[in-house]
């Protein structure tokens, strides 16, 4: 009996944390020309750490990255940084399967290339925490 209420406990525990963190994953959005948007985030209570990479495909080949976190109300997330090329400013409108990302504010501000924008609509990929690189993913410092 013992086992069984402590076997019960831990589905409990473990569905009372999916439900707690229902925007923890991997999300991404393939474009034409190889462009796309890859997203990794993992949530604890109301704020979501997430690293992105964008790239803008044939024939420039451009590309961006950034991480930081967003603070969620009622499933929206801003994030805000002034860089020293302007102010980056995306939004987060996260859903169960799907994330809409909207970059607004000064075009480079983010520091992506030319023509490179977080603007589009990810699906998500996994439900798994991912492992966040220690800097640029493009460099290979995963974990």
């Amino acid at each position: 009996m013992a086992v069984y209420t402590a076997l019960l406990a831990l589905m409990l525990c473990a569905a009372s944390s999916a439900a707690a963190e229902p925007f923890t994953g991997r999300w991404e959005h393939r474009g034409q020309n190889e462009s796309g948007l890859w997203l990794l985030t993992h949530q604890s209570k109301n704020l979501v750490r997430f690293q992105l990479e964008l790239s803008r495909g044939a024939p420039s080949y451009n590309s961006g990255w950034i991480q930081g976190a967003v603070e969620l109300q009622n499933n929206v997330g801003h994030f805000r940084e002034s860089t020293d090329r302007g102010l980056c400013e995306i939004t987060f409108h996260f859903q169960k399967k799907r994330v809409e990302l909207t970059q607004t504010g000064e075009y480079v501000g983010c520091g992506f290339g030319y023509g490179v924008l977080a603007t589009g609509v990810l699906q998500r990929t996994s439900y798994k925490p991912p492992k966040f690189c220690a800097g640029d993913p493009r460099a290979g410092d995963c974990e």
